[in-house]
């Protein structure tokens, strides 16, 4: 099925072009969640129409992404119990990673906005990156250390 986006949408395309997608996709995602519309002469017209005033919201969520994105820390500290190896007891996911820094620094972010590549299980550094926006994305760095050394400070 066609579609024209009405969202950039990263690894499909900006907003105004007409994509081929899977029909499930259009169905089921894109089209309900108001992101694209089917590419027909009629909704085609309605674009051009509009493109100016979807280029403007575009501009305005990049803009409150960016705000949101200066006031992310660079790094953050996890606590979590582990055994002498360092294997985790249980894991840290995004969802742990977004309550702590909704925690430390009064923002709401979605653990849709945190992407790991799987789940942490041990004691150590990672690099999670933050995507607010297809065009505003930024890195961060967790560090999760073993419970007993928060103790310990």
């Amino acid at each position: 099925m066609e579609v024209i986006l009405l969202e950039k949408i990263s690894k499909l395309g900006n907003i105004g072009e007409t994509v081929k997608v899977r029909d499930g996709y259009a169905r089921n995602y894109l089209i309900p969640k108001k992101v694209a519309i089917r590419a027909t002469e009629a909704n085609k017209k309605v674009f051009e129409e509009k493109k100016d005033e979807l280029e403007k919201a575009n501009l305005k969520k990049i803009e409150e992404a960016k705000k949101v994105l200066e006031l992310l820390p660079k790094s953050i500290i996890l606590f979590r119990e582990a055994s002498e190896q360092g294997a985790l007891f249980g894991s840290v996911t995004s969802r742990d990673i977004v309550k702590e820094i909704n925690e430390l620094k009064k923002i709401s972010l979605n653990a849709k906005d945190i992407i790991l590549k799987s789940n942490i299980k041990n004691l150590g550094n990672y690099k999670v990156e933050v995507i607010l926006h297809a065009e505003v994305t930024s890195i961060i760095e967790v560090n999760v250390k073993n419970i007993e050394e928060s103790e310990s400070q």
